[in-house]
């Protein structure tokens, strides 16, 4: 699923795009399937949710399902060949790593993984600590002149959509990636624990790693393997329905 930023002109412009795509389809059809697939129920919240300034944007994602099922609700024919990704439009960004298709979280400890993961990115993305964007990391102290003498990373406390509470770091990993650690039911020691990859239990109850890309695109790297988690958590972080807030959830590890 590609993204759009999150502002009326990009909205314009898909939907335009989208008229060229379906000539046949009214265009009050056209805009409410375009909100399904961003997420909304219906255009007038999509409209109202609209920031008031365009600078500085957020991403939001374009679901293809979802835009086919609010078509096929309005009386249209299911089209399962159409795709965002196709589209040319000059507002969409990137969100799909090559052979991401091979990624799957089948397991619980998978969607688990995947589910801290993006929580804490989302998080990361509301407290403008860094956007999706190359490079631009906006932590206090943080400085892209001379990296190497800027803070690094920064801590920040969260709650999950379950209502535990949480602890995540993300720093600068070069290469315009962030690193993205995250502890639910944080220990103690969490804040020197979620600074190394392999905090495990030592930083909380669950444990997840991770790094963002967003030069090629962004998406986050599936290293499931960095994750620990206590038994009866499991089933309850695994069942968390998050939607990444404008990148994608699964890539391959970039060593």
């Amino acid at each position: 699923m590609p993204a759009i930023p999150f502002v009326s002109s990009s909205i314009t412009t898909v939907k335009n795009a989208l008229r060229d795509e379906f000539p046949h389809v009214g265009s009050a059809h056209l805009s409410e399937a375009l909100a399904a697939s961003l997420g909304f129920r219906t255009h007038a919240a999509l409209l109202s949710a609209l920031p008031k300034s365009e600078a500085d944007p957020d991403y939001i994602l374009l679901d293809d399902d979802n835009f086919d099922a609010k078509l096929v609700a309005l009386g249209h024919l299911p089209d399962s060949g159409f795709c965002f990704g196709l589209m040319n439009s000059p507002v969409l960004h990137n969100t799909t790593c090559k052979r991401a298709y091979e990624i799957e979280y089948k397991s619980s400890r998978h969607r688990a993984w995947r589910n801290m993961i993006v929580c804490a990115v989302n998080e990361g993305l509301r407290l403008r600590l860094f956007t999706l964007r190359p490079r631009d990391n906006r932590w206090p102290g943080w400085s892209e002149r001379n990296e190497h003498s800027g803070v690094r990373g920064a801590e920040y406390d969260f709650v999950l959509p379950n209502g535990l509470a949480a602890k995540a770091y993300v720093s600068d990993a070069g290469y315009a990636e962030l690193a993205i650690t995250v502890a639910a039911l944080p220990t103690r020691r969490a804040s020197s624990w979620l600074r190394t990859y392999g905090g495990g239990f030592h930083a909380g109850e669950a444990f997840a790693a991770s790094w963002l890309e967003r030069e090629r695109g962004a998406w986050i790297q599936s290293s499931t393997s960095s994750f620990k988690c206590r038994s009866p958590l499991l089933d309850q972080i695994a069942k968390l329905d998050v939607r990444p807030a404008g990148f994608g959830d699964r890539g391959r590890v970039i060593m």
